[in-house]
């Protein structure tokens, strides 16, 4: 009887927010609500208000759904592929042209592909675009006792890069906090497969000044970035987010947590362990980035110390356009997502139009 009652509570759940995404849906087409800030938050606020009042399985559900829905209406398409024994997922949308680089999208760390989404609607759809969860991230997992080395996640990502038929152009490639440290590795590792490279805070640089978070983590507490709790989770969301409104409601943070920090708690706390000994991992390879890079930083940053920037200047050689986000916390892609896409934009036209021409 009690497992009756719940399945008929989830698919109870399931109606309900399927229902919130299609209003949202239905209010975005008529422009009644903006694209990312207000519809994110109705849908947030109204599945809050309905979990609240039925079961606290309902914030994994809304969880589930959004990110389906934010694929959804991004135009991509979630899919996988076998990279020797392991399986990755991605999301693409559109197809590889001759005139202009694919892009690959790399998310932060405890992040996934969907991460992207909000960035992606503000992108010309004529872009071929693919966004990859790494290893043991979003639906992507990871073996036990794996190599955790920026060196050997770049090498993963390269075997990717191979697998889903990416490897005969170079790619312009994106990467944001730990995801654009890797980003910046695999184009000094692999620079004949790099043809443009933007990096949104990236991590594996030690700056001058030290930031809150790594302030927090110097006194131990390395649940900043690893929570446990939500509590935990919503002082984390604080640290990385400069507007405050897209913080989720607690019982979403909850779905949060459930969904994708405490079923991989294991690794991720081993992941961060590995990325606090690589802190500086990344500049020793500045000098090795040939592809034109593009730097954006958000003015409000609280994980990775704004100082970043002039030791990123200081030691690559390669063309390099730095673009500092004034409304913007660490998480550039979801604060800034159209002023990002633009930015990013107006760099690639830059350089493509260029080599279009030559």
């Amino acid at each position: 009887m009690f497992t009756f009652c719940i399945f008929k509570w989830v698919r109870i759940t399931n109606c309900i927010i399927m229902i919130i995404c299609c209003i949202c849906q239905r209010c975005l087409d008529h422009k009644m609500l903006d694209m990312h800030n207000n519809i994110q938050t109705c849908f947030v606020y109204t599945s809050g208000a309905f979990s609240f009042s039925l079961s606290p399985i309902i914030p994994v559900a809304a969880h589930a759904h959004w990110e389906r829905f934010n694929t959804w209406r991004a135009g991509c398409t979630t899919k996988y592929v076998k990279v020797g024994e392991q399986q990755f997922a991605y999301m693409e949308r559109g197809r590889p042209s001759k005139d202009q680089p694919s892009l690959l999208l790399i998310h932060g760390f405890a992040d996934r592909k969907e991460s992207y989404c909000d960035m992606i609607m503000h992108l010309p759809k004529h872009l071929h675009l693919i966004a990859v969860d790494l290893p043991g991230h979003g639906d992507t997992g990871i073996k036990a006792k794996a190599d955790l080395t920026v060196e050997a996640y770049a090498a993963k990502l390269h075997q990717f890069v191979s697998a889903v038929g990416l490897d005969s152009d170079p790619l312009h490639v994106v990467g944001h906090s730990m995801g654009g440290g890797l980003a910046g590795c695999y184009a000094a590792f692999y620079p004949e497969a790099v043809s443009l490279l933007t990096m949104s805070g990236p991590g594996g640089v030690k700056s001058p000044v030290q930031s809150l978070m790594f302030e927090k983590v110097a006194q131990g507490y390395k649940q900043v970035m690893v929570p446990e709790t939500v509590e935990q989770a919503v002082e984390m969301f604080n640290i990385c987010l400069y507007n405050k409104s897209l913080i989720p409601p607690k019982q979403l943070v909850k779905g949060f947590l459930d969904c994708y920090m405490l079923p991989r708690l294991s690794f991720l706390k081993e992941l961060f362990d590995a990325i606090l000994e690589q802190q500086d991992g990344l500049t020793p390879y500045l000098g090795k980035i040939s592809a034109p890079t593009q730097l954006m930083w958000g003015r409000h940053e609280q994980v990775l110390h704004i100082t970043c920037v002039d030791v990123i200047q200081r030691e690559m050689t390669a063309p390099l356009q730095v673009d500092i986000i004034e409304d913007s916390g660490h998480t550039i892609p979801a604060e800034s997502p159209e002023k990002a896409a633009k930015l990013m934009l107006g760099f690639r036209d830059k350089f493509v139009n260029k080599q279009n021409k030559s």
